[in-house]
């Protein structure tokens, strides 16, 4: 990232944080930016900074500190946490419900900003979040080329590939510059299940972020996405984030049988993680992957630690 776009993006996130807190955080954050992953205001808590796996709290005098019993941290108030809300919102809580329900809202510039509170819960289900008490700001950033190795498994390798991490390892990052480099310099047909917004980070109908020639189904549930794409949009490739249900397994299968081929990612940091989790004997038999690559962490993000075959993981 340039220092042009390194400035745009600070100015952009900076701009849903209320006045009183911006200023402090901008000198605060001037010299550790590239590291920063998540800005976190919290209702009459510290405001916090995460460097990775290091939690930073912001001074009064816009400096970071370590020290939570510092006498001299900058609180975050209720009013602050809804200014932050509402702003990101553009003062529009009804136009961003669909995405209030899911928990985050997507932000100018592709940052993902999480919401905690008060559920109101209709029938089972989440229809809003009332009495908001949390604000996370997840930065979006883009490496390039940091999916080349993969890409070219992928390209090499007659079948799909599973990408598996830990929360915080790049598993997204990785996702969106295969979409970006399958869809251009290899040339192939992609489409996007960007089921939560955080891989083309969609605004006002434009990807905020380069996904290439990719096809975006933007919110889609990932089993209508994925049965939509196949049905009218012709994919070689399709690319999807979070898998792990039955439905996803049904939705997949039916793409390998028109001859589609997976790229998907799943929370799972090593082997042990991955045989555990629920569906994955599903998701597997499918046929849809033959190759599982394992990240290795927050500390290291978008780096590959191991890569196995489907074979090696169901033989053990």
């Amino acid at each position: 990232m340039n220092e042009h776009e390194n400035n745009v993006m600070i100015q952009t996130v900076l701009r849903v944080i209320p006045i009183k807190l911006r200023e402090k955080l901008k000198t605060a954050l001037s010299v550790v930016w590239n590291s920063v992953q998540d800005i976190v205001l919290r209702a009459e808590k510290p405001v916090c900074v995460y460097l990775g796996r290091n939690q930073m709290y912001l001074t009064r005098t816009g400096c970071l500190t370590d020290c939570l019993n510092s006498q001299e941290l900058q609180i975050a108030s209720v009013s602050d946490v809804l200014e932050c809300f509402n702003i990101a919102c553009g003062y529009s809580v009804y136009s961003h419900l669909n995405e209030i329900k899911e928990g985050f809202i997507t932000i100018n510039g592709g940052h993902r900003v999480g919401i905690s509170g008060t559920a109101v819960v209709c029938g089972g289900d989440i229809q809003n979040i009332r009495n908001v008490s949390t604000v996370s700001i997840r930065l979006s950033r883009q490496i390039k080329r940091c999916a080349e190795s993969i890409a070219n498994d992928a390209l090499k390798s007659a079948g799909g590939l599973l990408l598996c991490g830990s929360p915080a390892s790049g598993k997204t990052t990785m996702l969106r510059d295969m979409a970006r480099l399958l869809s251009t310099e290899y040339g192939g047909r992609v489409a996007l299940i960007d089921t939560r917004g955080e891989l083309a980070s969609v605004y006002n109908g434009v990807p905020q972020n380069d996904i290439g020639l990719s096809d975006v189904l933007d919110l889609y549930p990932r089993t209508q996405g994925i049965e939509q794409a196949i049905r009218s949009l012709s994919p070689e490739f399709i690319i999807c984030d979070e898998i792990g249900s039955k439905d996803d397994a049904n939705a997949i299968l039916q793409g390998v049988n028109c001859g589609v081929r997976f790229v998907a990612s799943m929370h799972a940091g090593n082997m042990d993680e991955l045989r555990r989790r629920k569906n994955i004997s599903e998701i597997i038999s499918t046929g849809a992957f033959d190759k599982v690559v394992f990240l290795s962490g927050r500390e290291n993000a978008g780096q590959i630690c191991n890569t196995i075959s489907i074979q090696e993981l169901c033989c053990v």
